[in-house]
């Protein structure tokens, strides 16, 4: 994925900004549970926003490991330019 992105001309600063907002959805959505959970009668009703979480945190570490690979294969190139 991060060939693609590079291909396409995406910058790394785009996927760290993209990783922090998932990470801040993420911390958004635990608060959200843990005030469903508490208010609620049935607690499979906090597992909603647990499960958005999940997707969202998983969201956060995609984008890490990309704009990573991206600062890598900019590096590489960079050298390769010396």
């Amino acid at each position: 994925m991060a060939i693609k992105a590079h291909t396409m001309g995406k910058k790394s600063e785009e996927f760290s900004d993209a990783a922090q907002k998932h990470a801040n959805a993420s911390w958004v959505l635990l608060i959200i549970a843990g005030v469903v959970w508490s208010f609620s009668d049935n607690w499979l009703w906090a597992l909603i926003p647990l499960v958005l979480m999940a997707v969202t945190i998983l969201k956060s570490v995609s984008s890490t490991l990309i704009a990573s690979k991206l600062e890598q294969l900019n590096t590489n190139e960079d050298l390769q330019a010396l």
